[in-house]
């Protein structure tokens, strides 16, 4: 018998084809499988993508599977996009800084001053932040998106304040919008949240103002984006 005789019925005693089925490590593949893989050794890998190679795929198959390694997690092409397997969690980006200073005018808002160096946890799949206060989504859904701002030394006074978020240039809504009582220098800090249906490619800005002529220091800024469906 020859080599290579040898080696085809060597494969051939681990790869076999019946009836349009296929089995890898075993000879009984189940009648309802296309494709069976049986093994105790070793595993089934899937194409490693990153996210800009997944999304460059063009027009994947619905149903079509790859290994994201920016989100270090399976994802699978249904009628919608490129989903992940990761179903006990939704992806989520938060920046938050402490220290520093908050800028003030009577008339001027301003950024809320978190960029890159101040992310906490992203998934960066999802969202990208391109300036101060400005995150890009790459996947159309509902978002769910929260802001704050904080001062050590908030004046006394009565002066009005938002947060606001803006897409495309233009406001969207207010987060949180009111006047503030301060019957003493202290602590101050304002929160709120917003729902809403971005498409994939929107940039959110978020803009705080606090009616005031002096610079605060600042005592913790954050914002936080989760995509919820």
């Amino acid at each position: 018998m020859s080599t290579t005789t040898q080696l085809v019925g060597i494969c051939l005693m681990f790869f076999t084809v019946a009836n349009a089925q296929v089995g890898i490590g075993t000879a009984n593949v189940h009648s309802s499988a296309l494709l069976q893989l049986e093994s105790t050794t070793s595993a089934f890998v899937l194409p490693r993508l990153t996210d800009a190679q997944m999304t460059a795929v063009s027009n994947p198959a619905t149903g079509s599977m790859i290994f994201n390694t920016n989100e270090n997690l399976p994802y699978f092409k249904s009628d919608l996009g490129w989903s992940s397997f990761d179903l006990n969690s939704n992806p989520t980006i938060i920046l938050s800084r402490s220290g520093g200073n908050m800028l003030t005018s009577t008339a001027t808002s301003y950024p809320i001053n978190l960029s890159s160096s101040n992310i906490v946890s992203n998934s960066s799949a999802y969202f990208t932040v391109d300036s101060p206060g400005a995150i890009t989504v790459s996947r159309a859904g509902v978002y769910l998106l929260s802001a704050s701002i904080s001062t050590s030394n908030m004046p006394a006074g009565s002066r009005n304040f938002y947060i606001g978020v803006y897409r495309s240039g233009v406001l969207l809504g207010f987060l949180t919008k009111s006047k503030l009582e301060n019957p003493a220098n202290d602590y101050w800090g304002a929160t709120g949240t917003l729902m809403y249906y971005a498409n994939a490619g929107d940039q959110f800005y978020f803009r705080y103002f606090v009616a005031h002529t002096a610079t605060l220091t600042n005592a913790i800024q954050t914002i936080c984006i989760t995509k919820l469906n």
